[in-house]
């Protein structure tokens, strides 16, 4: 019976660790999406995206990331002829608003994401 609390308690930690709970808790279940840049939307302190589902006026190319619960990434680079390139990596939370992103594989370095707001169908990032 000793071994029950023992276990429960490092199920509790392990969860506590995991940074889709952190980011979860912190921003919602709504972080977990595919966001599309809306310029149209942008601050003078932040950048404005939207989740995929948006009716976007037109527009030469739009840069979009999906960020999933499984700790993967994929980011929508605006390629040639408008047609997206598609770049898959990962994330991790640095900070309480800060999420980390590594794409292996590229000549990108790793990069984060201030996350200034998240709110149903918009997130907002810090310049």
């Amino acid at each position: 019976m000793k071994i029950l609390p023992i276990l429960l308690s490092a199920a509790l930690f392990f969860a506590a660790c995991n940074p889709a709970k952190k980011a979860e808790r912190t921003f919602g279940s709504d972080f977990f999406q595919h966001w599309i840049h809306s310029h149209e939307d942008d601050g003078a302190d932040y950048r404005a995206f939207r989740s995929a589902d948006f009716d976007f006026p037109p527009a030469r190319g739009r840069e979009g990331f999906e960020i999933r619960k499984d700790g993967s990434f994929v980011h929508h680079q605006i390629g040639p002829v408008d047609v997206p390139v598609v770049v898959e990596g990962k994330w991790t939370m640095k900070n309480r608003y800060t999420i980390q992103v590594t794409l292996p594989g590229t000549d990108t370095p790793p990069f984060e994401l201030h996350i200034a707001d998240v709110q149903k169908g918009m997130l907002k990032l810090k310049h």
